[in-house]
């Protein structure tokens, strides 16, 4: 059975910190906290980086795709930046 074919079952979770679309949550089980992401966020985030990707394989250089690319940099540091405020607010060491 794939990862994502087993069967739903209730699990407890800790959840350390909400903003918005975003959640830190501790699974059981799991050394570290992970990054819940709304599903339509993380299409979002998806779509930003393989248009660009696209772009730049047809174009390389395109500035409108660099530009979707530092975005979704830009996105991926806000994520990582308030994951380690989060931990860093439980007195929790980060696993990187």
């Amino acid at each position: 059975m794939k990862p994502f074919e087993e069967p739903v079952r209730p699990t407890e979770t800790t959840l350390l910190d909400r903003a918005g679309n975003i959640a830190v949550v501790h699974l059981p089980g799991r050394a570290f906290p992970g990054v819940h992401i709304q599903g339509d966020t993380l299409s979002v985030l998806r779509t930003q980086l393989a248009d660009a990707a696209r772009v730049l394989r047809e174009a390389p250089g395109e500035a409108d795709a660099l530009d979707e690319l530092d975005y979704a940099v830009a996105e991926l540091n806000d994520l990582l930046a308030y994951y380690e405020r989060v931990l860093a607010r439980h007195g929790m060491r980060r696993p990187y």
